[in-house]
């Protein structure tokens, strides 16, 4: 019989755990509209390791870590958690935009040899030949 993987979880882990279950469950609904900007990245026994998207938004995060903390708890209905760790972290878009700015404009020039070009050309997959293409010229970078 089909179940949901909630109700799996919900019978995998340990009754003095569900509260993280839970937390992490509940999340958006715990921390509102700031969701967009900041993540669970662990638990940690009685710390929450946030993840932050924008430095700014650390900074402010972290003047609020206090009233997180108490919100947290008041959603959970008892205080598990008396501290917060707050991290930058990537989002994807940010990421992949970094780099392909590094790979346009700081990695040097590369000749391939005959030898690299015909291998790469036998490679139907032109995605594939691409990052094969980058990583020999990041190779090539890191040997200099």
């Amino acid at each position: 019989m089909a179940q949901h993987i909630s109700q799996l979880l919900a019978h995998l882990t340990e009754p003095s755990t569900q509260w993280k279950l839970s937390l992490l469950q509940n999340w958006q609904q715990i921390i509102g509209n700031l969701s967009t900007k900041v993540t669970i990245e662990k638990i940690l026994n009685d710390t929450v390791v946030l993840g932050v998207y924008d430095s700014c938004w650390l900074q402010e995060l972290y003047l609020l870590s206090p009233t997180l903390v108490h919100m947290i708890n008041t959603h959970l209905g008892q205080p598990h958690i008396k501290g917060i760790r707050l991290r930058l972290i990537a989002n994807k878009k940010t990421k992949q935009t970094r780099l392909a700015y590094r790979a346009i404009h700081l990695l040097p020039s590369y000749e391939f040899s005959k030898q690299e070009l015909k291998a790469l050309e036998k490679i139907p997959d032109p995605v594939l030949q691409e990052a094969l293409k980058r990583f020999r010229i990041r190779c090539h970078q890191e040997s200099i």
